[in-house]
């Protein structure tokens, strides 16, 4: 799986680009793209590669990975709490995310990573504790966990359609270290 942040083109020398994720800049390969690039362009990235643009109105609208904007929200969060209390760094956030919530862990972490840079936060690891989903049957009255699945159709017990999901579908900030 390729995960990617839409990246704005600022500047083009040759066959490179300097590229712009969240304020930080990068040097990176246009040889992998199917179609000219320009100043202005975004583009997605991938091991020091451009590799195809991404609509303009998608990524300005927020629509372009649900991740970043939950990356976003994270870092907005944990800034004002280190803020608040006076902290000079943030180390390290740990946030529980529900299997069935929707969330990529890994494109969570690597929105994050690009998100922090110039922050307090530009040192802190994010550690993802991932929820299982988990119920209570209707039928055979017993709770259930399932480790490696998304999303639930059945009672893993005894493959009855009613049943109330009870965890799996967390996002929230358990806590963070600052200095």
């Amino acid at each position: 799986m390729c995960l990617a942040i839409p990246s704005r083109v600022v500047s083009i020398d040759n066959l490179f680009a300097m590229i712009d994720v969240f304020g930080a800049r990068k040097k990176v390969s246009l040889m992998l793209m199917p179609e000219e690039t320009r100043v202005g362009d975004y583009v997605l990235v991938h091991a020091g590669f451009a590799i195809q643009k991404v609509d303009r109105d998608i990524v300005e609208s927020g629509k372009a990975m649900h991740e970043t904007a939950l990356a976003l929200s994270i870092l907005d969060i944990i800034v004002s709490k280190c803020n608040e209390s006076g902290g000079r760094r943030i180390d390290s956030v740990r946030v529980r995310i529900g299997k069935a919530a929707g969330v990529l862990p890994d494109a969570l972490s690597f929105a994050f990573d690009a998100a922090k840079a110039t922050t307090v936060a530009e040192k802190a690891e994010l550690v993802i504790e991932t929820v299982p989903v988990g119920g209570t049957c209707k039928e055979c009255k017993k709770d259930f966990s399932v480790q490696d699945v998304q999303y639930i159709f059945a009672c893993p017990l005894c493959g009855s359609k009613s049943f109330e999901i009870t965890s799996g579908r967390e996002m929230e900030i358990v806590d963070m270290e600052i200095n």
